[in-house]
């Protein structure tokens, strides 16, 4: 399976769709490969992914071996995949959300901030 070649450092590339459900399946696969120095990316559709195997669907996909003709481009496609995936994973991590409120919490700020300025009009008026 692709944890145990990701975990014996067998595989060069895991690729993980993005709809797998349930996602307890492939959801601590990022974090291995990141521990273990595999390259990984996450595709849109297990269906794509098991197009690329034979397959009806496929939750992931670990390469292993490549034709000799075919190296470079593997290489190739590792190296982009480590600078979007592996290499920005903690910058990534730190911008998730936005710092954006939601409505009743803005609401519910401007309420304090609207009382706070009445009680300061009312001790200087």
């Amino acid at each position: 399976t692709v944890t145990t070649l990701v975990e014996s450092k067998k595989a060069q590339l895991v690729v993980i769709a993005h709809d797998v459900d349930p996602i307890e399946l492939v959801v601590f696969l990022p974090a291995l490969c990141r521990k273990m120095g595999v390259p990984y990316c996450i595709v849109k559709g297990k269906a794509r992914l098991g197009r690329l195997v034979h397959r009806k669907t496929c939750t992931s996909v670990a390469f292993t071996q490549t034709n000799p003709e075919d190296k470079a481009a593997l290489a190739k496609l590792v190296e982009a995949i480590k600078t979007n995936y592996n290499d920005r994973y903690e910058e990534i991590r730190r911008h998730w959300g936005g710092n954006v409120l939601g409505p009743k919490s803005t609401a519910r700020i401007a309420k304090l901030e609207k009382a706070k300025a009445k009680e300061l009009a009312t001790k200087l008026g």
